[in-house]
């Protein structure tokens, strides 16, 4: 019997899929932007009109005027018989934060050198929570709160906000103007301000990540100068500074 044989052709082997790589290695830098606006509005922005101080006791303090340039103006205040004049500015300072910072950033204020006799009192929320642009609470307070009883403490604030006195942290050091470098719309915009530069010290004013994002976020106080007997009269400056901090 013939048999026939037939071979059936095996297939070749494909290669497999083999892989290689390169590591890409990088480092996000953090930033930080800092703004400043007095006698703020709900967008952070400086208001165009006069700003509104209230006076206790009632008459010892000046009208408010319209404000440029980063300055909380008083004007002349005059001082008790006894104790102190307080002199509360409403929607004072407006702090337009931004930054990038993963670990978060914090804010501290503190002022130059007190004059004898004299107080500077911060009004600020108990409970700190920036927001964006047009969504910052204005100043409800309707009649001024008691003064300051020395330079150290401060009479309760309204409406069961915080009252905290601004420690001196020493002599600032001249710059182009007063502000910040940040540039939101209607803000005072410096690259070198005058300020003393003592860096996490004074009033703890927010600790946080809240301020990541494309756009500042925004805090404000307002600001109770006071002023009793024993302070020399005359024309006198100070300066407040903001400093923004990381973590």
């Amino acid at each position: 019997m013939l048999g026939i044989a037939t071979a059936t052709a095996a297939p070749s082997m494909a290669a497999t899929t083999v892989y290689g790589s390169a590591q890409l290695k990088y480092t996000v830098n953090a930033t930080a932007s800092l703004s400043l606006s007095t006698n703020y509005t709900a967008t952070g922005a400086q208001a165009a009109g006069a700003a509104s101080i209230l006076s206790n006791p009632a008459g010892n303090c000046s009208a408010g005027v319209a404000e440029s340039t980063a300055t909380l103006t008083f004007g002349g205040i005059t001082p008790p018989a006894s104790g102190m004049t307080g002199c509360y500015y409403k929607n004072a300072i407006g702090i337009g934060i931004l930054s990038n910072d993963g670990a978060g950033v914090k804010v501290f204020e503190y002022t130059d050198t007190l004059a004898a006799g004299t107080a500077i009192c911060v009004m600020t929320p108990t409970t700190v929570t920036p927001v964006a642009s047009g969504s910052l609470a204005l100043s409800g307070v309707a009649a001024a709160p008691a003064p300051a009883t020395n330079a150290t403490t401060c009479g309760a604030a309204p409406g069961g906000d915080n009252a905290t006195a601004l420690t001196a942290q020493g002599a600032a050091t001249a710059g182009t103007g007063f502000g910040a470098a940040g540039a939101p719309g209607g803000t005072d915009v410096t690259a070198t301000p005058t300020a003393t530069t003592a860096g996490s010290v004074g009033f703890p004013w927010y600790s946080g990540t809240g301020v990541n994002g494309a756009t500042y976020s925004f805090i404000g106080e307002d600001v109770q100068f006071n002023v009793s007997g024993t302070a020399v009269s005359g024309a006198a400056t100070n300066v407040i500074t903001v400093a923004l901090v990381p973590q």
